[in-house]
């Protein structure tokens, strides 16, 4: 339907740019979620981790890193960042979910918290198969024309069809 009635390219241009600021606007919500992790870890988090605070370092470290590489990456378009910064964030919000995902149930504020953070998760995981597409190129063969390629491209707002 689409190859016979395509969206006018003005119009695609304006979605395709809406997907680029969300983009954007995930990965600083998990960079920002990483500096309150840091910095501002809930007493129930740390009543949670007595003896594990190394952890509250690993998943702040995960997100900020994450979520500042992947902005970098979308802000540039230079779509390779974004591969391992939607991994390290991914990471990074699986472990909110599970240190958190006991307090969940304990009020409807933490079940929509939880609910927003899988939200997230979701929107970084939906990256990161989109990503796969821009790191598949059939005229690539070897690894070595595949890093070629990948460094010299740099993404649009998400991947353009062949005619």
């Amino acid at each position: 339907m689409m190859d016979r009635h395509p969206i006018p390219p003005e119009r695609r241009h304006r979605f395709e740019a809406v997907i680029r600021v969300i983009d954007l606007i995930v990965y600083a919500a998990v960079f920002i979620g990483g500096v309150y992790a840091l910095i501002g870890t809930p007493a129930t988090v740390a009543d949670e981790l007595r003896g594990a605070m190394w952890l509250v370092a690993v998943w702040a470290g995960l997100l900020c890193l994450g979520g500042l590489v992947g902005f970098v990456g979308r802000l540039s378009r230079f779509w390779m960042m974004e591969v391992p910064a939607t991994v390290l964030a991914f990471f990074g919000i699986l472990i909110y979910v599970v240190v958190l995902g006991r307090f969940a149930f304990t009020s409807i504020t933490a079940a929509v918290a939880a609910l927003l953070i899988v939200v997230a998760m979701g929107l970084v995981a939906r990256r990161w198969a989109e990503l796969q597409i821009f790191a598949t190129d059939p005229d690539a063969h070897d690894f070595r024309s595949r890093m070629a390629e990948a460094l010299r491209r740099r993404t649009q707002d998400f991947p353009r069809r062949h005619q």
